[in-house]
């Protein structure tokens, strides 16, 4: 029996899709904070959430990072739609069960925007609302006939009550690591122990949930101009104040909470660096 397995560390682009008021940002803020806000904001282009997750396969550890996106659901913004829907590799279609138009607008609509733009990807249907409607209505019938005839699993849930709203983003996340085995037996991967290790993985880090690459270098480069880093022979003091500054900039591309848990695990791995 091998006395360890072998661990992954992934990160993947989530897309949730769906008419406007569907409770695309009720459902995010649900599974991301274990929040409900019944003040419906109308997103403005798109918004990024992260969500971390740990599956379990034989022989293999996939610690599993989650980008995931919330997207304007007004059909004019097309633009926006598709820039946002760009590269994602996993997408939830979210339809209102107390508004039959939103469901059947999944299969007429949003289906069509994603195979248009990614092609087929894992993806998962949802009836939200389920509080307010029966889960016998006609809505979460033709849901369920909609995700049988697609081979997609549908769940009905409730942004409000939190009702399945895990096994949502966990069944997705399932099925976007699906494909993945276990690779030739290794010893595990080298840990990051010096400061430049961590600097580096830092500014990859960073860039890959920034999502923009040239702009994500800039920042990275006045931030740490700002905090005098020298990436020759990187200190710790100046390195953690520029974490600050990167801090301050994922709060306006992802989310505060993201920004102070990433601030966090940063700071951690300088401090226990060597050098």
């Amino acid at each position: 029996m091998r006395s360890w397995m072998e661990l992954r560390e992934l990160l993947k682009k989530v897309v949730l899709l769906g008419d406007g008021g569907v409770g695309k940002t009720s459902l995010i803020a649900r599974y991301v904070v274990n929040k409900f806000d019944d003040k419906y904001i109308a997103t403005i282009g798109t918004k990024v959430s992260r969500k971390d997750i740990q599956l379990i396969k034989p022989d293999l550890i996939v610690n599993l990072r989650m980008m995931i996106w919330d997207v304007l659901g007004q059909k004019e913004y097309s633009k926006i739609r598709t820039a946002s829907l760009s590269g994602a590799q996993g997408v939830i279609l979210v339809g209102d069960l107390s508004r039959m138009e939103t469901v059947q607008s999944l299969e007429d609509f949003w289906l069509k925007e994603v195979q248009a733009v990614v092609g087929r990807v894992p993806t998962v249907i949802v009836g939200n609302k389920v509080d307010l409607a029966a889960k016998d209505s006609m809505a979460a019938t033709v849901l369920d006939s909609m995700g049988q005839k697609l081979g997609y699993p549908t769940f009905l849930a409730s942004a409000k009550t939190g009702d399945n709203v895990e096994p949502i983003f966990r069944a997705l996340g399932e099925m976007m690591v699906s494909d993945l085995v276990p690779v030739q037996i290794k010893g595990p991967e080298k840990q990051l122990q010096t400061l430049a290790d961590v600097v580096d993985f830092i500014i990859h880090d960073f860039c890959a949930q920034y999502g923009d690459l040239e702009k994500a270098m800039l920042i990275i480069q006045h931030q740490f101009e700002e905090a005098g880093v020298d990436i020759r022979k990187p200190q710790k003091e100046s390195v953690l104040e520029a974490l600050e500054g990167l801090a301050k900039a994922e709060e306006l591309s992802l989310t505060k909470t993201v920004a102070m848990v990433n601030l966090e695990e940063r700071q951690k791995l300088v401090v226990l660096a060597k050098g």
